[in-house]
């Protein structure tokens, strides 16, 4: 079991130590600038042991839609102490990742493991602060991120009035799945398409009418890739190339610009490592132009075992889908 120490500044003696891998309660917390955030208010702790990767004997898989679905509570809340303090704690996971994550943790017994970072770039142009709205089911939990005007808890019932112009900003979940949907590398493609809301069974390149080799990254980095024509043309193309275990698909505008945006995505994925499972990026072009305007939205999908992570990033930038992969390589049990 680990062990959680706090910190309580000013004249206060006392160092507390809890059990568990998460908060919850109704708690405030701020960052601060040395990498720390402080809790304000009635935080609750529960100790308890990993969760393992071991398909919960009573779930059963759904349609992707059921992503969106309300919540529904599948555990009950931890019974243990309370305390009331403005304490220091050092945590890997961003703020508002935490207090998700606390708040999901009382209602499933799925996995727990979520991004430890949101990057502020993948939601700055929104303008506004980040926070979040849970869902949970029997074999799903969704954290959707949310921009608001003015800074709200999660799952605060003022979320939806103070939405900032660009609301959705994404979200990171977990799914189980049956037995049949995984277990060789023709199924597991198969299931990541289906959940994956950016690929488009149109442009399967089965479908193709050409296409072309070319190298996306440069010096050390620089990899294979092809580009796949459709309808006689390459203006609406499909890029795609191999990282390990994972597919990568760049579609919706031409070789040149996709290969502008996988030049970026080779070049970290080549110092930074994905999650060691089979995996589908599908990077969708929204508008096009030289000189690093071209703008994507990006969605992926990994399976573990039985299990199904995305991690899925709404608004669209040149930088959004290296942002995503950093959400990515920071995945870590909670």
């Amino acid at each position: 079991m680990k062990r959680r120490s706090l910190y309580i500044p000013g004249s206060a003696l006392a160092l507390l130590s809890l059990t568990g891998c998460g908060l919850s309660g109704a708690a405030q917390i701020t960052p601060t600038h040395n990498g720390s955030y402080n809790i304000s208010g009635t935080v609750t702790t529960s100790g308890g042991n990993q969760t393992q990767h071991s398909a919960p004997e009573t779930s059963s898989p759904s349609n992707a839609s059921a992503q969106n679905a309300n919540n529904s509570q599948v555990s009950s809340p931890p019974s243990s102490g309370t305390f009331s303090a403005t304490s220091s704690i050092n945590s890997p996971f961003n703020p508002v990742v935490q207090q998700a994550m606390g708040d999901i943790k009382n209602f499933t017994a799925l996995p727990l493991e979520a991004p430890e970072i949101i990057p502020p770039s993948i939601y700055h142009f929104a303008g506004g602060y980040l926070t979040a709205l849970t869902s949970t089911g029997p074999n799903h939990w969704t954290v959707h991120l949310r921009d608001t005007t003015q800074q709200e808890p999660v799952n605060s019932p003022n979320i939806g009035q103070v939405l900032s112009s660009l609301p959705n900003v994404g979200s990171f979940g977990i799914r189980q799945l049956a037995s049949n949907q995984v277990g060789t590398p023709s199924l597991d493609m198969t299931t990541l398409r289906q959940f994956n809301p950016l690929w488009r069974p149109n442009q399967s390149i089965l479908n193709a009418t050409s296409k072309e080799h070319i190298i996306v990254g440069g010096g050390n980095a620089a990899l294979g890739a092809v580009a796949y024509g459709f309808h006689g043309t390459f203006n609406d193309a499909k890029l795609t190339w191999q990282e390990g275990d994972w597919t990568i698909e760049i579609t919706g505008g031409s070789p040149r610009y996709e290969q502008d945006i996988a030049f970026k995505l080779v070049n970290y994925l080549h110092a930074h490592y994905l999650p060691p499972f089979p995996g589908l990026i599908m990077i969708d072009v929204i508008n096009q132009g030289p000189q690093g305007n071209t703008t994507a939205v990006t969605h992926m999908d990994w399976i573990d075992g039985r299990y199904l992570m995305h991690i899925d990033a709404r608004i669209p930038s040149f930088q959004n889908p290296v942002d995503t992969a950093k959400m990515a390589v920071s995945w870590n049990h909670y």
